[in-house]
């Protein structure tokens, strides 16, 4: 007999929720009745500021925002929640059934999980429920309608959410905490395989001028780095949008002159989402090729590929957001001293 939690929210691309991640957290936070939305989960974890740059090879898992614990920690500390990350660190039917079993437990327990791998492209979505036959039914951003579907794959990574006894902090400490991760990781310059914050414009910056570099592809390689480079740009414009959208928010948290710090870190994050949006032009990926045109959130133009000059455009795009962004990151420090 299939267990089914009924009622959780749809998930999808297009909804101002790019971020896998925090759109299937915020997705079953609301099922449980918690007041979030994806804005406030975005920035009270400091994801909305984040960038991170698979280097030197390129993969698509840079805008992960679980590729560690920082942001979900942070996300969950805020709310007064704890979340587990379960991995399936070995293949085979054993493994499997133990992350099965922990799977019946919450949802019998009337508690969605987050899991990656259960669809072909791995993304983040939701476990919903599961069949006595082993089938795992879920919420994910390839559901067609406003059905739920049926994992294509076994998730190899969960993430479990429960509510903690503990008194969770005031939002204005919340706030601050979240303004001090972030001032603190756009500095950090690696973390394990990825360059981050700042730092992780000037590889990718390098990169996109190295044509010599892209000579060299296959076209299978040429094919990859045009989705990963396209797929960054995508995560990192919904990122600043969040950015913007949780500091305008947040304006009265906060009394007299540091109120005024918030209002001027929103108008630097809104130079840095304007710019990104108006060079988008620049980053776009395979599947927005129509014929000999391709679409791009700010215009249709007129190419069916990625040329050396988009390349070159967007490199000279990139500086200035940096530029933008190491304005904002002042402004953002400000607030916290």
């Amino acid at each position: 007999m299939d267990k089914i939690l009924e009622g959780i929210p749809v998930l999808g691309w297009g909804r101002g929720i790019e971020c896998t991640f925090f759109g299937s957290l915020d997705a079953a936070l609301r099922f449980l009745k918690e007041p979030v939305n994806y804005t406030y989960l975005m920035g009270v974890s400091a994801a909305a500021f984040r960038l991170r740059f698979h280097y030197p090879e390129w993969c698509a898992s840079s805008p992960d925002a679980a590729l560690d614990g920082t942001f979900s920690e942070a996300a969950m500390n805020a709310i007064g929640y704890k979340g587990d990350f379960i991995v399936r660190i070995i293949e085979g039917k054993r493994a499997a059934e133990k992350m099965f079993q922990i799977i019946k437990e919450e949802i019998d327990e009337g508690r969605p999980l987050l899991a990656i791998g259960i669809t072909r492209i791995p993304d983040w979505g939701i476990i919903a429920g599961y069949g006595e036959d082993g089938k795992i039914i879920c919420r994910t951003y390839y559901d067609k309608g406003e059905n739920y579907s049926i994992a294509e794959a076994f998730p190899w990574i969960l993430f479990r959410i429960r509510k903690e006894k503990r008194k969770k902090p005031s939002q204005k400490e919340a706030f601050l905490n979240s303004i001090k991760l972030a001032v603190e990781l756009a500095h950090v310059k690696r973390v394990d395989h990825y360059f981050n914050g700042l730092a992780a414009y000037d590889v990718w910056i390098a990169d996109l001028k190295n044509e010599e570099k892209f000579e060299k592809m296959n076209k299978s390689e040429f094919f990859v780095h045009w989705h990963i480079n396209g797929w960054i740009y995508n995560s990192l414009y919904d990122a600043r949008d969040a950015a913007v959208k949780y500091l305008k928010n947040s304006v009265k948290i906060l009394e007299g002159n540091k109120s005024e710090k918030i209002r001027e870190a929103a108008k630097k994050f809104e130079k840095v989402r304007e710019t990104l949006f108006n060079n988008w032009v620049f980053f776009t990926m395979p599947h927005w090729v129509k014929g000999e045109n391709t679409w791009t959130p700010k215009q249709i133009i007129n190419t069916n590929t990625w040329t050396p000059e988009m390349r070159e455009k967007g490199a000279k795009a990139l500086e200035k957001v940096k530029t933008l962004e190491t304005e904002a990151f002042e402004a953002l420090e400000k607030i916290i001293t």
